[in-house]
This record gives C-alpha cells, structure tokens and sequence, in this order.
C-alpha cells in the first residue's frame, strides 16, 4: 500500500512541475495580483541646499547656529558642507592650529580647495570666535595625530 501513496504522490508532483514549466507565460495564472512594493514613506523636508557646493548640508544648524561676526557665512558654508557647527563651537585652537586643521581637511579629508582669500577670512573668524581655551601643550595640533 506504501508503493501505491509513494506512486501517486510522485505522479502528482510530476504533474504539478510540467505544468508550471508549460506555463512560462503565466496562461494557468492570470486573474493572480502582481506584487507590488510597499509605498516607501514621506521623507521630511530635506535641508536647504547650498548653491556653491549643490549638497544639501549634514546637519539641522544655520548659520544663526555660530556666533555674529564678519566672516561668519563662509565659515558655515565652508565648514559644515562636511560636519555641523557643534564640532567648531568644541574646539578652542590658536590661528596656528586652526591653520593646520585647515590643511588636515584639505589633504586628508578631501575638502574642496578654497579661494586664499576667503581662508584668511575662515581662519581670523576662527581665531577670534573660538580663541583656545586652555594653554596648548606644545603647540601641538591634536587632529594631526
């Protein structure tokens, strides 16, 4: 009697795989849905985009997020096209160091060239907003490390 299930089901699903390879078109399904993805969901809107760099900024700040003073929009444009303002309030360097920050981003970072002028600019609105907080030791720069 096992001979007679065992049988029967191979007949069966022998049946079954050359219908389904007979039906290469999909004649045998065709009241079946189509699978469709799942809607993806609204996205917030996304942050003002800078027109000189054409990417929208990684981070919520403003350049109301940094202390007024001349210098202060190209320090935020320049600056945060790659991280907020919460990693420039931190630091607390001389001009030196800030110069050699500069150049760390520059060359190791890839950060776009920037015209000199506008640099001088960058760094004496650095130097004056975020002077250091403390006695460096040994000049030393601590990004450079």
């Amino acid at each position: 009697m096992s001979l007679n299930i065992t049988h029967a089901v191979v007949v069966t699903l022998t049946a079954t795989f050359l219908l389904l390879a007979a039906d290469r078109a999909g004649e045998l399904r065709k009241n079946q849905p189509a699978y469709v993805p799942p809607a993806k969901p609204a996205v917030a809107a996304a942050p003002a985009v800078d027109p000189d760099k054409g990417k929208p900024p990684v981070h919520n700040d403003t350049v109301d997020d940094l202390p007024e003073s001349k210098g202060r929009e190209i320090t935020f444009y320049t600056c945060t096209a790659c991280h907020g303002v919460a990693l420039i309030k931190a630091q607390g360097m001389s001009r030196e160091l800030w110069d050699q920050s500069f150049d760390l981003m520059l060359t190791r970072h890839r950060m776009p060239p920037v015209k000199p002028e506008e640099r001088v600019e960058i760094l004496d609105y650095l130097t004056e907003q975020f002077p250091p907080r403390r006695r460096q030791r040994g000049g030393d720069n601590p990004f450079l490390k």
